[in-house]
């Protein structure tokens, strides 16, 4: 199933303007909004369209063409922002994808996609596992076209080794503020504050950890059920796609989730929220601790 995307062009009204003066400037039209489907199941044919898309380009400059100037990426191997991520993820390659599991959730302006891929890539000159493993986008549109504010993959070798540094400077300041909203939304599952912590997250949010795709209500079950470190949070890294703030880190929170024991290893982590301050909401999270 198709979906076709029709801008909406607010129509100009041209005021003569009176004898003797200049002919008043045109108002240029309003930027095109999003055209969103009708429903859940035109909805989830637009977020298969987009991720077929973004799996099939394999070279630099057409996964830039996709991002938005304040994209960022995480994986196993830590975070890249816009330039570095194309790079990357050429270098990784994208043999015959397969796309499975597509769940979209709208939130606002942003379109938030989980889902499962199975390909084969390479990281570091190793090869990666080909089975399905989660992958989260969210989309917005911008300059006419659907374009990635954050993509995360979770496929990782066996034994997840330590994660690099960032390898772009960021904001300072801006990634300062994120650093602030991660600790204060994690704190507050630390802390057993679960009224503050289920009131942040978004009624549209998707998750991927290692026991796969999740959205809102998973997370609250697990925010009662678990039990956490407090969170420490290095090498965070933010930027802002219009009401969304990106945000990216090394977190280090050991997990206690009935049997099962995440460890308190350093590991990549990104967070997405719409709004600011206290009306702040997480609309995606991507964490790539996983049991040893």
């Amino acid at each position: 199933m198709s979906v076709l995307l029709l801008p909406i062009v607010a129509a100009l009204t041209l005021v003569p303007s009176p004898q003797g003066a200049p002919p008043a400037a045109a108002v240029p039209p309003a930027p095109a909004a999003a055209a969103w489907p009708a429903d859940d199941a035109g909805l989830s044919a637009l977020a298969s369209q987009l991720v077929n898309d973004w799996m099939s380009r394999t070279t630099a400059p057409a996964l830039e063409a996709a991002m938005q100037p304040c994209f960022q990426f995480v994986s196993f191997q830590g975070a890249c922002d816009r330039t570095g991520a194309a790079q990357r993820l050429a270098a990784m390659g994208a043999g015959s994808p397969k796309v499975s599991n597509v769940v979209a959730t709208r939130v606002g302006d942003a379109l938030v996609v989980t889902c499962l891929v199975a390909l084969t890539q390479t990281a570091d000159s190793k090869s990666l596992p080909a089975d399905a493993a989660p992958r989260l986008g969210v989309w917005q549109m911008a300059d006419g076209a659907w374009k990635l504010a954050a993509w995360a993959s979770l496929n990782m070798p066996e034994v997840r080794p330590a994660p690099a540094a960032p390898a772009f400077a960021g904001d300072a300041a801006v990634s300062a503020e994120g650093a602030a909203m991660v600790t204060r939304f994690l704190g507050t599952q630390h802390r057993k504050e679960l009224p503050a912590f289920e009131a942040m997250l978004a009624d549209g949010l998707q998750v991927i950890n290692f026991k796969g795709q999740k959205v809102r209500k998973d997370i609250e079950r697990g925010a009662e059920a678990a039990t956490i470190d407090e969170p420490k949070v290095a090498d965070a890294r933010a930027a802002r796609c219009g009401d969304l703030t990106v945000v990216t880190c090394t977190l280090t929170m050991g997990q206690k989730i009935g049997w099962t024991k995440l460890p308190a290893d350093p590991a990549p982590f990104m967070a997405v929220f719409q709004g600011t301050g206290d009306a702040a909401k997480v609309i995606a999270m991507a964490n790539t601790n996983k049991p040893k």
